[in-house]
Order: structure tokens, then sequence, then C-alpha cells
């Protein structure tokens, strides 16, 4: 499974910043990439997380179509990660 690395999800974060859905989608992961940081050895090297964040990074990297529909789907396992492990979620 490829994920994105830090420096990418910092360029997506620039690149798509007044995109309508990938302006919110790549602030996100980068906020979570961030609390990850934070609370972990860091982002590269703890995989659940990374896990969680798939189907975001799939959307951000435009593998899956921008919708609004598809970025709350995105969200789920993020928001479940979170919980499970108390954490607030990074908006």
């Amino acid at each position: 499974m490829h994920f994105m690395n830090e420096s990418e999800i910092e360029y997506a974060a620039c690149q798509h910043q007044y995109h309508p859905v990938l302006g919110p989608a790549s602030r996100t992961l980068f906020n979570f990439m961030d609390l990850i940081n934070c609370v972990s050895d860091g982002w590269c090297y703890w995989r659940p997380p990374v896990h969680a964040a798939h189907k975001l990074m799939e959307l951000v990297e435009g593998k899956t179509p921008a919708t609004e529909e598809s970025l709350k789907k995105a969200l789920i396992p993020i928001k479940s990660f979170c919980t499970r492990r108390k954490l607030a979620f990074p908006e």
C-alpha cells in the first residue's frame, strides 16, 4: 500500500488550498499527520493512522473523485481511529 509522506502531504495542502473539496481534505490530512507526529514516534512509523487515512490520501492524490460524499466517506476511518484512541479529530 502506498502512503503519502510528510512532504507530499504538505505540498498537497498548499496545492489544493482553494479547492472546495480537496482543500478541506488536504488540510485535514495535514492536521491528522501533525497530530500523529505529536502523539507517536511519527507519521512514517505508526501504521494504524496511515491505514485510517488511506481513503483520504487516495482522494487528495486524485485516485478517487473529489466530491463531498467521497470526502465524508474518507473521514470515517480517521474519526473512528481518533475516537478509539481518545484523540481530538483534527479539522
